[in-house]
């Protein structure tokens, strides 16, 4: 395994750019499992009505600005990551819910 480098002490940027490589993989990873789950909730709900729940949407962005900020990156653009991710995963459920809806119907 190759020696994790903080930024630091990153002296080229072909050093930045492996270390960017591997924390892109890990997180490929983890948006991976991530996924799994959102899969097996649109699984658990019974309609699209289900699917939009702003208060749940306000409550993880929240907590995330604030996690962002304790670990000094923007805010705003851990909301927008999030955001992106959140609408992105609010379309997919419903299209696993309606695909299910119309196969039920069949």
């Amino acid at each position: 395994m190759t020696e994790i480098k903080l930024p630091k002490d990153c002296a080229t940027k072909q050093d930045v750019r492996a270390e960017i490589d591997r924390i892109d993989q890990a997180l490929l990873r983890l948006f991976a499992e991530r996924h799994a789950y959102v899969t097996r909730m649109a699984e658990l709900k019974a309609n699209v009505d289900e699917v939009q729940a702003p208060e749940r949407i306000a409550e993880v962005i929240s907590r995330l600005r604030g996690m962002a900020d304790e670990l000094d990156m923007d805010s705003d653009q851990a909301e927008t990551i999030w955001r992106t991710l959140i609408d992105w995963n609010i379309a997919y459920e419903k299209n696993i819910i309606t695909a299910r809806a119309l196969k039920d119907q069949a």
